[in-house]
């Protein structure tokens, strides 16, 4: 039995992480290691548990049932120390990946009081503009903005954040000052490789506006969006919180300031089958007031 429960969590981590590589190396052990305690399990099961590809592992339908009684077995060990102990201390690592634009975002400093109150869980936080993949790349959350793609993952949205058009001072004088959104029709747009090539302009009487954006410069970066943008490229929609200091001083200035962008939200995605003492859930739990 107690070689079972072994392998079971193993097994657990494994599809959890989505490879033996990536279970071994959260797990401390080899990969052939991490393969053999799930052949063995299914051996002594008598039934196939993952079936596995060069490309990928997935769960049999017989894998599906043990791993929800393997997660609940861990979920109810890991509470039960915790009872024991007397204290409700975390520990393990997290995971986490969020846009490279949120650096001196708020939610920034809510890790790191996270991380305060939680000094024994080992936090790795990846800051990037490229979607990370959960499963592959081994992330326990990720926070992302804009429009999400249909999936198994668990999504919330937690924040709504304002975007601000806005260009230099050189540039605008370039053009007849403009009045309505259809007069940056020829305007030069810098634009993101991660969102779409169209903006809403949002009046404060409900009318509103899309932009097609046309432009020759784009970047992977939304900081480097508004270095362009101060170097006088062209026009852009920045979120605000990055342009604050650049409109304060006037390197940039806000345009048709009458209209809003649409603003973008903001969500939290993580894996569906967390358990309510995960590393995961206690950060989710901390953020919600966000």
């Amino acid at each position: 039995m107690i070689d079972d429960l072994k392998a079971m969590a193993i097994f657990a981590e494994t599809i959890k992480r989505g490879s033996f590589r990536a279970a071994a190396k959260s797990l401390q052990l080899s990969p052939s290691v991490v393969s053999y305690q799930i052949s063995q399990l299914e051996e002594r099961l008598g039934t196939t548990l993952i079936y596995r590809s060069t490309r990928k592992l997935s769960k049999t339908a017989e894998g599906e049932i043990l791993y929800n009684h393997a997660v609940e077995m861990l979920d109810q060990a890991e509470l039960g120390i915790r009872n024991v102990s007397g204290h409700n201390i975390a520990r393990g690592k997290l995971n986490i990946t969020l846009p490279l634009s949120m650096t001196g975002d708020i939610l920034t400093k809510q890790l790191a009081e996270f991380s305060i109150q939680n000094p024994e869980i080992k936090m790795h936080v990846i800051y990037s503009d490229t979607r990370l993949d959960l499963t592959a790349d081994g992330i326990d959350i990720a926070f992302r903005m804009g429009s999400l793609p249909d999936s198994s993952l668990n999504a919330k949205k937690i924040a709504v954040k304002k975007r601000t058009l806005a260009c230099s001072p050189e540039y605008y004088a370039k053009h007849p000052e403009p009045t309505r959104p259809e007069d940056l029709n020829d305007w030069n747009w810098i634009k993101h490789d991660m969102l779409p090539n169209t903006r809403t302009l949002i009046k404060d009487d409900n009318r509103s506006y899309q932009l097609e954006l046309e432009g020759n410069i784009s970047a992977n970066s939304a900081e480097a969006m508004v270095k362009f943008a101060v170097y006088g490229l062209g026009i852009s929609t920045a979120a605000h919180w990055l342009i604050e200091d650049e409109l304060k001083d006037g390197r940039l200035i806000q345009v048709l300031p009458d209209w809003e962008v649409e603003p973008m939200p903001l969500y939290a995605v993580w894996h569906g089958n967390v358990t309510k003492c995960s590393n995961t859930r206690r950060l989710l739990n901390f953020i919600k007031n966000y």
